[in-house]
């Protein structure tokens, strides 16, 4: 009896809700992500009611998994789901909300990707910023652990540090 006649009963959906889903080959800068989730979690909180996906993140065989309500966001390398070696490395979104921009939401997402070929190689000298500024350095290791620098420092203690995103205003030439 509750719910009966609620077929017939009038009601109105709001046109504004919406949704937009993609999927695409290919593997995530990660850190670029972060930003972007971040920016976007600011600007347009109040319009997004869900949102979800399975990342192929650059350098990390597990998947990154993430979900959000509003402003509440929480995302992970998952300890349980990896991409097998015979596995298309794949991203895939949903965004649910009202007054969503496709183009724009999907051109965030693009920004995102990873980059195909980075600047600097395993050996170059470079200078990486940190807290003191830009410190010189030398690459050791490319897309590791999601970030496609790792850098020793030549501060005489092998420090090593992230160069998260190929950006001069993280790493330079030395």
């Amino acid at each position: 009896e509750f719910i009966s006649g609620a077929d017939t009963a009038e009601h109105q959906h709001d046109t504004r809700t919406s949704s937009v889903a993609c999927k695409w080959e290919g593997e995530l800068n990660v850190n670029r992500l972060n930003m972007w989730i971040g920016e976007m979690i600011t600007e347009k909180s109040s319009d997004l009611y869900r949102y979800k996906g399975v990342l192929a993140v650059k350098g990390v065989q597990a998947k990154f998994v993430f979900q959000g309500v509003g402003m509440l966001f929480n995302g992970h390398f998952s300890n349980i789901h990896s991409w097998a070696p015979s596995e298309k490395r794949e991203c895939r979104f949903v965004f649910i909300g009202k007054n969503l921009d496709r183009d724009a939401l999907l051109k965030g997402l693009e920004v995102c990707k990873a980059e195909e070929s980075l600047r600097f190689q395993v050996g170059d000298s470079i200078e990486a910023r940190t807290a003191g500024g830009f410190t010189k350095g030398k690459i050791i290791r490319l897309w590791d652990e999601g970030n496609p620098y790792r850098i020793e420092l030549a501060d005489g203690k092998g420090t090593n540090v992230w160069g998260p995103i190929d950006d001069k205003a993280f790493v330079r030439s030395a």
